[in-house]
């Protein structure tokens, strides 16, 4: 089931707005997984995470990531 915090009504508004079917992603929860993630490993220094790009080649998302480390 997925775990959306954004009311339905963000949705309602976005599919009148874009076409559907459409995806629709929140920048903060990304930013916040990405330094959850870097925190979580702070302990080692030669960790590098790498992002399966072939997942979800959106430059948006790709740019996001970059900026987060």
């Amino acid at each position: 089931m997925p775990n959306f915090t954004l009311t339905d009504s963000i949705f309602e508004a976005a599919a009148e707005q874009f076409a559907t079917p459409f995806h629709l992603y929140d920048e903060a929860g990304l930013r916040r997984n990405a330094r959850d993630l870097n925190a979580a490993f702070s302990w080692c220094p030669d960790f590098k995470e790498y992002f399966a790009v072939k997942a979800l080649p959106y430059p948006a998302i790709l740019r996001i990531l970059k900026e987060e480390g």
